[in-house]
């Protein structure tokens, strides 16, 4: 069964509401217990050589499809339903030129009443591209906050979860820091600790990814600046001449307000003392524009290895 090489093609096949046992997500239990995971796939081809022939062999068998995403459920453990959607689609690309996939978390822990989760993506190979070519991949820098719950332990998981992800490596993890929070809401103060990753991700998709992980850890977004158990900021995507210079409703890069921040700045200094950042007064050095600020209660903490 070869690739279905009808990329624009009207015709459909859907394997709608495939529900498996899996073991995804953040927290222990839910890779200990398990949950059901309820899957949609739809395959763009064209079906006019099998209507014609009554040949199954001229079509995508879709009992094999089932049993293939299947096992890609039972047979993994992610922290996230976005990598199960993108491996699951990754695989359908081996298939059909043009997939769409969405994986739904029904048992999804969120404390809320609530009555579905679901992540979609969708995918389509390059013409010519083969299956097994590996995209292109960027650095990007993102900084990680926390002050609900155990700030330390869910950086960790964070960072762990990125790191996990198919398409995400973390090259480098900065020392934590202890700082005031941000934009006069009276709470406890914020952990914070920046990473350096390599991702074959988009800006937008490295977002959601980060969202995902935010939303996983507990995060809700109801008070701008406010508490929360877990925050991602992606602050920069490429670098020097390849930097993505972005400014949507959704993502702005480089981060608009990452120069005023002591908390990002301090954990990227560490991490690359010599890189210069875009501000509005231009690109400069990233240890100059730190320095400057004044104010700013941060405190680097040690590390559990210090002596």
């Amino acid at each position: 069964m070869g690739v279905q090489k009808h990329p624009h093609a009207p015709d459909r096949i859907e394997l709608r509401g495939l529900r498996v046992r899996g073991n995804h997500g953040v927290f222990d239990f839910e890779k200990r217990d398990g949950q059901d995971f309820v899957i949609d796939v739809t395959l763009h081809t064209s079906v006019v050589a099998a209507a014609a022939s009554d040949d199954i062999a001229e079509t995508i068998h879709y009992g094999e499809l089932a049993e293939d995403v299947a096992h890609i459920v039972e047979d993994n453990t992610f922290d996230l339903i976005e990598t199960l959607a993108e491996t699951i689609a990754t695989h359908c690309l081996t298939l059909a030129e043009r997939v769409d996939v969405v994986v739904h978390k029904p048992s999804a822990p969120i404390q809320r009443s609530f009555a579905d989760v679901s992540v979609s993506v969708a995918r389509a190979r390059d013409a010519d591209a083969s299956v097994d070519e590996v995209p292109t991949e960027t650095e990007a820098y993102l900084n990680l906050g926390a002050n609900l719950g155990d700030p330390k332990d869910t950086l960790e998981l964070a960072v762990e979860a990125l790191d996990r992800h198919p398409r995400i490596t973390v090259t480098a993890r900065s020392s934590l820091y202890l700082t005031a929070p941000w934009g006069g809401v009276e709470q406890n103060d914020f952990h914070n600790l920046g990473v350096l990753v390599r991702t074959s991700l988009t800006a937008h998709e490295l977002l959601a990814v980060a969202q995902g992980i935010e939303v996983a850890c507990g995060r809700t977004r109801e008070l701008r600046w406010g508490p929360r158990t877990l925050d991602i900021d992606l602050i920069r995507y490429g670098r020097g001449e390849d930097e993505t210079i972005l400014d949507t409703a959704v993502l702005s890069l480089p981060h608009p307000r990452a120069h005023e921040r002591a908390f990002v700045l301090a954990p990227w200094a560490e991490l690359e003392e010599q890189t210069s950042i875009l501000t509005p007064a231009g690109r400069r050095p990233l240890t100059t524009v730190l320095a400057e600020l004044s104010g700013q209660e941060i405190t680097k903490l040690p590390s559990p290895t210090d002596p």
